[in-house]
């Protein structure tokens, strides 16, 4: 039976000087890729790949600090590792997930939903759950969540569309908390653990 180590960080209360000392922490080709962008995803991009490089050696005793490789459909990759991850952010926290095999993950915050957003990606069956669910907001969230996390798994991205993505034998993880909640893609044998962490582990690891 393989594991699958999930590690979710809550990004509020991260200050601009945090940021600075979390640029501070890496490779060249991620700090200026994560420069690049807006000033709103710059701590998602600084603090994603901290959390990820963090849960690969605390996981398997590994680092890869090479730029990341992609697939067909733009799924990252080591470059120099055999260790498959995945990771995810909203507008409260970062999620990163680690395996030997394929692996998505997906997070989300809690938000206001509403049957307009709920035809955009559900199947006819999917809408009819839907309208049926006794609480909307955790149905349609952990289905976006399960979708996203296959489409990562598989590589493929919503190529076939958002409605087509099955996800009744998917074998998803669901984990939820106050702010979000968090799917993983996994195979159905598979242990998976979800770990919280803070940011200030991140900017003063050893690793």
């Amino acid at each position: 039976m393989d594991s699958t180590e999930i590690y979710v960080l809550d990004t509020g209360g991260i200050t601009e000087d945090d940021l600075k000392l979390a640029l501070n922490r890496l490779p060249c080709w991620r700090r200026e890729y994560v420069e690049k962008r807006a000033v709103s995803e710059r701590i998602n991009g600084a603090f994603s790949y901290l959390l990820l490089q963090k849960l690969t050696f605390e996981r398997f005793g590994l680092s890869d600090t090479a730029r990341f490789t992609y697939g067909k459909y733009g799924k990252p990759y080591y470059s120099d590792i055999d260790v498959f991850f995945s990771i995810s952010h909203c507008k409260t926290a970062i999620a990163a997930a680690v395996s030997e095999k394929e692996i998505g993950v997906d997070i989300m915050d809690h938000r206001p939903v509403n049957e307009k957003i709920a035809l955009r990606i559900c199947s006819d069956k999917e809408m009819e759950k839907f309208r049926e669910a006794k609480d909307k907001q955790i149905f349609l969230t952990e289905l976006w969540c399960k979708k996203e996390s296959i489409v990562k798994k598989s590589g493929l991205g919503f190529t076939q569309g958002f409605k087509t993505v099955e996800t009744e034998n998917s074998h998803c993880r669901i984990f939820s908390a106050n702010k979000y909640t968090v799917s993983a893609a996994v195979d159905p044998l598979d242990t998976v653990n979800l770990t919280e962490i803070s940011f200030t582990e991140l900017i003063y690891s050893d690793i």
